[in-house]
């Protein structure tokens, strides 16, 4: 989405419709880069796929003359010297920064709710959560602001709030992209997540963030691939979601794409061992932020401190074992996929109403616990994982492709395809 008028973009940013989309806006950076682009465009000179594009950056992502709050008011960094590796990749391929977008707070829920900054509102229904954290990301998309958005990704932030806003999100193998830059919440699982209207977006965001400026090659013709559909029983997903579920199983196979199904063990593991032991994630996101903060004292979001106090004590050796099943985990799903990808809803269920969460401590962590479920388990097995809707209208009516990790290309690749029949 090229952007001309940039008055007439400020003027919709500040109006009541698409407050706590931002937690601050790039006026003068925003304005220099758009003169740029339209010399570039009026020259015939294109830098890239994303050359005069707005993309919006989340706000634990270092923006150069700007704190970075990570959505919290009670930490922010210095003023930044330099933009994140990322960013600055996005600028050299014409890309345009806007942001600070905003999140959850240390990006540490999947509902997306900020009490500090206010709530992103959910593009599809304004009444429903936007998901979480990369929450103003998907609604600068989902809203119509931009097209594209670089979210962050520790258990499925680029991913929920795409379900819930009808957009695609991408977490990709941890290592593709530079966290230069970036504010941590658990080192083993953190990674950046290009998110898009469109899966084409996905590729292009992707290739820059890689360091290329070209899109790569994701024609189905010359990536044969195939689907593998888990069993999903145990895992308590709606009845709506799999009726959607099913029937896109059905549209794919009916248009030719090849979907097995087949036990994949891993899956149910990883969940059950959750269960059972607590979440790796927990507890680095609580010895994290403990660094920037002091939980029982400075002024934290309700929601994310009860989190954190929820967190199952898991004492050195239970961790030692959580992290050694993580590595076993990851080899059993590389092997059993056998080179296929795997093929599962998105998220379990709708979006909470934000009324029946926003003021409730037990129902917000549990209705946050159940926006993570699914994909905090591929997160969790480093598999890179696209999510793309299936209804451009309908929340959470979102399908996920993942692969074994490093499968990046061949992800995208079956992202464009089933796109293209789904649309």
């Amino acid at each position: 989405m090229v952007v001309d008028d940039v008055e007439g973009l400020w003027e919709r940013l500040e109006g009541e419709e698409l407050r706590g989309v931002f937690i601050g806006l790039n006026r003068e950076l925003v304005e220099e880069l758009v003169v740029a682009a339209q010399v570039r465009r009026a020259s015939g000179e294109k830098l890239s796929a994303i050359d005069g594009e707005l993309v919006a950056i989340k706000g634990n992502i270092a923006l150069k003359g700007r704190e970075t709050t990570a959505g919290s008011v009670a930490y922010s960094t210095e003023v930044e010297d330099e933009h994140a590796l990322v960013v600055q990749r996005v600028i050299e391929a014409g890309g345009i920064p806007i942001g600070p977008a905003n999140l959850a707070e240390f990006a540490y829920t999947g509902i997306g709710l900020n009490p500090h900054y206010g709530n992103a509102p959910n593009g599809l229904d304004r009444a429903r959560v936007p998901g979480g954290s990369s929450s103003g990301s998907a609604a600068a998309i989902s809203n119509g602001v931009c097209d594209l958005a670089i979210g962050s990704d520790t258990s499925g932030s680029t991913r929920v709030p795409a379900a819930f806003q009808g957009i695609c999100g991408y977490r990709a193998t941890m290592g593709r992209y530079p966290m230069d830059g970036v504010v941590p919440l658990g080192a083993s699982l953190d990674v950046l997540g290009p998110m898009a209207r469109t899966v084409e977006g996905i590729c292009a965001l992707d290739a820059v963030m890689c360091g290329k400026h070209s899109t790569h090659d994701t024609t189905a013709e010359d990536r044969a691939f195939r689907l593998v559909v888990p069993d999903l029983d145990d895992l308590g997903i709606s009845a709506e979601i799999m009726e959607m579920f099913e029937h896109s199983i059905d549209t794919l196979s009916a248009a030719g794409i090849q979907i097995v199904r087949r036990d994949l063990r891993p899956i149910l593991k990883a969940h059950l061992l959750f269960a059972e032991h607590g979440t790796l994630v927990s507890v680095e996101a609580r010895e994290q932020i403990a660094q920037y903060v002091d939980v029982s004292k400075d002024k934290i979001d309700p929601q994310i401190k009860a989190r954190l106090e929820r967190a199952l004590p898991m004492t050195p050796k239970k961790l030692a074992y959580l992290r050694r099943q993580r590595a076993v985990l990851q080899s059993e799903i590389e092997v059993q996929l056998k080179g296929d990808l795997l093929l599962m809803p998105t998220v379990p269920d709708v979006p909470p109403l934000i009324s029946e969460v926003e003021e409730s401590v037990e129902a917000f962590q549990e209705a946050n616990a159940l926006a993570l479920r699914l994909t905090m388990i591929t997160a969790f097995l480093n598999m890179p994982s696209l999510a793309l809707p299936v209804d451009l209208e309908k929340p959470s009516h979102s399908i996920s492709i993942c692969g074994a990790a490093a499968q990046d290309e061949l992800v995208l690749a079956a992202g464009c395809a089933v796109e293209r029949v789904l649309r």
